[in-house]
């Protein structure tokens, strides 16, 4: 009777315990909707930077630089007319891909943040960058498309067709590809929820699975010096 009783009470205990269980798993459920109805909102009323998430994820769209196997991920949101993406593009990128990138110990996921208010033609920029990039051309197309700059037109995209060795019937049908326009949509959508504004602007975290986590945040064309202490504060980072 006693171990009958014993029993009993261990299955109501654990009935409890499952039940409470329950609670706090829908409890965790209501916060993590919560929490992203407070960032709809902050995003809607242009405060995205205050409600940032714990960990970003990685987009399958994104132009992938480096080993995916690195264990450090830097995105890059980049305006292709803006001067100090160019800055970064001309005096810090060559060292930071020979020292963190070429040496598999940070990958890259580049990204499109075409400022339209100040650079009308830097979306038409982003998508000309894509339709190389489809056809296996991206860091030659980005250097000559930030040397272009706001001068682009339909004679330099001819030179870049040419000079690039690419499809032209493949390449015009790229530029109106609604596909191709609809992923440039998305990372200016994914910078907005993020509250970035302003390029370029890089977030470097830790890999973790398709997210990066303990990710930090550098604005503007940064140095070397600045990007390699990031690099070591998120990988030290637990």
């Amino acid at each position: 009777m006693n171990k009958l009783l014993l029993l009993c009470f261990v299955a109501i205990l654990s009935g409890c315990q499952s039940t409470q269980n329950n609670e706090n798993t829908e409890l965790k459920q209501e916060i993590a909707q919560l929490k992203d109805v407070q960032r709809q909102i902050a995003v809607k009323v242009g405060l995205g930077a205050l409600v940032r998430p714990e960990k970003i994820e990685l987009s399958s769209e994104a132009v992938f630089i480096g080993s995916k196997d690195a264990e450090i991920v830097m995105i890059e949101f980049t305006d292709l007319h803006c001067p100090y993406c160019k800055k970064f593009q001309q005096t810090v990128w060559p060292d930071f891909k020979a020292k963190f990138v070429d040496t598999n110990l940070v990958g890259v996921s580049a990204r499109e943040l075409p400022l339209s208010s100040l650079h009308p033609k830097a979306p038409y920029a982003a998508v000309t960058l894509r339709c190389a990039y489809n056809q296996g051309q991206y860091e030659g197309v980005k250097d000559r498309l930030f040397e272009l700059g706001n001068s682009m037109s339909k004679d330099s995209l001819d030179v870049i067709v040419n000079d690039f060795n690419l499809n032209e019937e493949q390449f015009n049908a790229c530029l109106v590809d609604t596909n191709v326009h609809n992923i440039v949509t998305h990372s200016l959508q994914d910078a907005a929820e993020l509250g970035l504004a302003s390029t370029p602007t890089f977030i470097i975290g830790k890999k973790e699975g398709d997210f990066i986590v303990n990710y930090e945040l550098i604005s503007g064309a940064g140095s070397l010096d600045k990007f390699e202490a990031a690099i070591n504060k998120v990988r030290e980072s637990k």
